[in-house]
């Protein structure tokens, strides 16, 4: 596939992530490494806890963590 596609195809895959979740989301989905989402990821819950907000159900396909 010619790097113009391929670039074309990288920038509407951008727009979409920044229309369904935010510059931020898109930025963690598209900008780091599989680690780096999932560190990111376990930081946002821990914020979160610290905040107030309740846990979930846990669903069988989500990381073990600790609560």
């Amino acid at each position: 596939m010619p790097k113009e596609k391929i670039a074309r195809l990288r920038e509407i895959e951008r727009d979409f992530h920044v229309r369904a979740f935010g510059e931020e989301l898109a930025r963690v989905n598209l900008d780091l490494t599989k680690e780096e989402r999932h560190c990111y990821i376990d930081w946002m819950r821990e914020t979160a806890r610290r905040h107030g907000v309740k846990a979930e159900q846990r669903f069988p396909y989500d990381r073990e963590f600790e609560e």
